[in-house]
């Protein structure tokens, strides 16, 4: 069985998947005729991606049945790194060979580039997110997040994160003091709350901080999911596909 697919824009797809390495450094791929889907957890098991590009973010799409590729992300990598602007992608994965090729064509199609990745022995890929409810939801500026976490990172590795009907706190305490920075629901970086109670979490800096940049790559927005003591979940929308990661809390005391 085969796959074949070709995007207008590699600079894209290499953004997609350094955001899926934000998390992982090999994965997964479910192919199906409806599009690519990854679903992997970090090997400590403290965040997760799912990641999803339909078939209609292309504009050549063939998948004959459902196949499965394993790859190393950190070796795809450094042949993404090789993209330069305007450049078109062609991706072909053949099942038998166990080969993925990555095809780069030139703006004036003058000239072809192939990098050949060996895939890896396939293993059995993560189907579904664990199921979770959330009390809270907050739709964010990108960037006005990602300062949040920097600030934070100046006095400690975690982050409380509050969200309220009014506003969402980033909260960090450490031995040189004490970093806060309130987003309020009234200001330009909040696009939308909605709880009617306040809840909270704290979470590493180090994992938010790796998703966030990677995201903000591909999205101006995130969406901020959050319950009290529970993983958080942030989204960031892109065309025709799905970005989303869930990160483990960590509880005062542990």
């Amino acid at each position: 069985m085969s796959f074949r697919m070709r995007l207008p824009s590699a600079d894209y797809f290499s953004d997609l998947i350094k955001a899926v390495h934000a998390v992982v450094d090999e994965g997964t791929f479910k192919i199906t005729e409806e599009g690519i889907r990854l679903i992997a957890m970090d090997p400590a098991h403290i965040s997760l991606v799912d990641f999803e590009l339909s078939n209609s973010a292309a504009e050549e799409y063939e998948c004959s049945g459902e196949l499965q590729m394993t790859l190393s992300i950190s070796e795809m990598m450094k042949f993404l790194k090789r993209i330069k602007k305007g450049e078109t992608l062609t991706i072909v994965y053949d099942d038998q060979a166990r080969k993925l090729n990555i095809i780069l064509m030139d703006a004036t199609s003058s000239r072809e580039r192939m990098f050949t990745l060996n895939t890896l022995e396939t293993v059995e890929a993560r189907s579904t997110t664990p199921k979770l409810s959330f009390d809270a939801k907050a739709r964010l500026n990108v960037d006005a997040v990602i300062d949040a976490i920097k600030d934070s990172d100046v006095v400690s590795d975690y982050v409380k994160i509050t969200i309220n009907p009014n506003e969402v706190i980033f909260l960090a305490r450490g031995e040189l003091g004490t970093v806060q920075t309130k987003l309020t629901k009234m200001g330009a970086a909040v696009y939308e709350i909605e709880t009617d109670k306040e809840v909270w979490a704290n979470f590493s800096i180090t994992y938010l901080d790796k998703i966030m940049k990677a995201g903000s790559d591909l999205s101006e927005e995130v969406i901020m999911n959050l319950s009290t003591n529970k993983p958080i979940k942030l989204g960031f929308p892109i065309p025709s596909g799905k970005l989303e990661y869930l990160i483990a809390p960590r509880i005062e005391g542990a």
